[in-house]
């Protein structure tokens, strides 16, 4: 997945209120990061419980950092995915 997946994921999130709501209409490019997109550790647990879904894995405890770009959520896991994590 590329970091549009990860767009829509958050825009998906957005729209069920567990995101800010800008989020829906933001211009979400691979570089922004988690705080940037004003996401406080409450929507940082609510994205990472749905990136377990929507992969079917379980993510460690420290799989999200405020400081990380979508681009490196999407490269992390891509890793974890294909078993190079």
């Amino acid at each position: 997945m590329d970091h549009r997946a990860y767009r829509d994921i958050m825009r998906t999130l957005a729209d069920e209120d567990d995101l800010p709501g800008h989020i829906k209409t933001a211009q979400i490019t691979g570089l922004d990061t988690v705080e940037t997109l004003g996401l406080d550790s409450l929507g940082a647990v609510y994205l990472v419980e749905r990136l377990e879904i929507e992969a079917g894995v379980d993510l460690p405890d420290d799989f999200l950092a405020f400081e990380d770009t979508i681009d490196t959520i999407a490269g992390r896991m891509n890793k974890l995915l294909s078993g190079k994590a």
